[in-house]
């Protein structure tokens, strides 16, 4: 994609946010702003859009960079939060009396307009080939391979991985993750040409400093980006931030559920959180207790020994799985609803490592001795990274990956995801209710 034709699909989704941002709050104003002079309204809805263009400008929601739609729910939040702030200091310096209602009503409507659009324009001109990114990967281990996996389950993405490149000779000509390996590295300028490669991604997990230098030196001032992927679940914190020392690049890195801070705001979370479910699921939980005691008179909710933090026991409940519901309760994750009172009980989190039964700590290994210094979860990193063939070591490494690098954002995406995954069963593999 040329720098031309990113700059006017830029321009277009500024237009459409800026048509969507006035309609917004032109509803909003027609509500509650009747009795208020049309010039007044339509000076308040330009100095209303012309603050979201800045602020969505200057937070780069113009250069395409999220690669995933989390994130760029998370950046259109933050920014939005960052108009709401202006907009009200500005009517608050300028002594307009508005409806804090008006306000409310207006961001209410326009972010889930936003964001569907957002959504539906970045889909849609991919689809074009209009706002396609021709990456490579360079590295064709396991590093590259998840890396290309989590590229074809984001669409958002907007990127079309070409290929591979690696040096190692046995996977020259091999298909990895659905994509072939072109060449080795120093074919890199033949595959430029061919393939029109806008960035490259270096997966080489175990790369020497002299290896990343050479690959600098081959795609340098030829693609528009280059991403550097260390080994993604070990030592890595996507929450680290660099540093300028007089000259001396520093990277320090957040302790994620190693800090008793961030461990207090997820314990507080998970405690609001379990009383919302509760609420929001009761009528779930009822119906589904009921069709259980229906079935055979037996009890609704079965208790299960389980090894939780530092590896002491609890009970989890579940929901009994019966013959004719139990196909149902299994694939939508249904059954572990009961666990919610686990939560609220300070025995489980809402997001966590998967509880352990107790013959499973007698082969623990450091790793795992790691893993359960915080709550066990219902739902986990791993459940919802979209891998179905993922082995215990590398669940592992995804679990710590979650520990130190944890924020609230995290988790919150988690439980949208597990969330997602329970409705999609519901409807693809709804098992046998007769």
């Amino acid at each position: 994609m040329t720098n031309i034709t990113r700059n006017i699909l830029a321009f277009t989704q500024g237009v459409i946010d800026l048509i969507i941002y006035w309609l917004s709050f032109s509803l909003a104003m027609s509500l509650w702003l009747s009795g208020i002079p049309a010039v007044f309204a339509f000076e308040i809805r330009a100095f209303f859009a012309g603050t979201m263009l800045a602020v969505f400008f200057f937070n780069s929601l113009y250069s395409f960079q999220n690669w995933i739609f989390w994130d760029e729910i998370k950046a259109v939040l933050k920014s939005t939060a960052l108009i709401v702030l202006v907009i009200v200091l500005y009517l608050y310096s300028q002594k307009f009396d508005l409806s804090r209602f008006m306000i409310t009503s207006g961001i209410l409507i326009f972010v889930p307009l936003c964001l569907l659009a957002r959504y539906v324009f970045r889909r849609i001109f991919f689809a074009l080939g209009l706002l396609t990114t021709n990456i490579i990967i360079l590295g064709a281990g396991r590093t590259g391979e998840i890396f290309a996996e989590k590229i074809i389950a984001h669409p958002f993405t907007s990127c079309k991985v070409v290929g591979f490149l690696d040096d190692d000779p046995e996977k020259q000509g091999k298909i990895i993750a659905g994509f072939p390996v072109l060449g080795t590295l120093d074919d890199f300028m033949k595959v430029y040409g061919e393939y029109r490669i806008d960035e490259a991604a270096s997966a080489i997990s175990t790369a020497s400093r002299s290896l990343l230098t050479h690959i600098l030196d081959i795609v340098e001032f030829h693609v528009r980006q280059v991403h550097y992927i260390p080994d993604m679940y070990m030592l890595t914190t996507f929450s680290a931030s660099m540093h300028d020392v007089d000259g001396l690049p520093v990277i320090s890195a957040s302790q994620g559920l190693l800090n008793p801070i961030n461990r207090a705001v997820k314990s507080t979370f998970d405690y609001v959180g379990a009383v919302f479910a509760i609420v929001i699921f009761s009528p779930v939980m009822l119906w589904v207790s009921w069709k259980i005691k229906r079935t055979d008179g037996g009890e609704a909710v079965t208790v299960q020994e389980r090894m939780g933090c530092k590896f002491r026991a609890f009970n989890a409940y579940k929901f009994r799985l019966v013959r004719r519901y139990g196909a149902l309760l299994r694939n939508t994750g249904i059954y572990e609803l009961p666990m919610l009172f686990n939560v609220l009980k300070g025995e489980m989190s809402l997001v966590g490592p998967r509880p352990l039964m107790p013959k499973e700590i007698e082969n623990c290994d450091d790793v795992m001795r790691k893993i359960y210094t915080v709550k066990p979860g219902i739902s986990g990193f791993w459940q919802v990274s979209g891998r179905s063939n993922i082995d215990m070591e590398l669940r592992g490494e995804m679990t710590l990956y979650y520990i130190r690098n944890w924020s609230l954002w995290l988790d919150i995406v988690i439980l949208l995801r597990t969330l997602y995954v329970m409705i999609s069963k519901m409807i693809t593999k709804p098992g046998r209710t007769n």
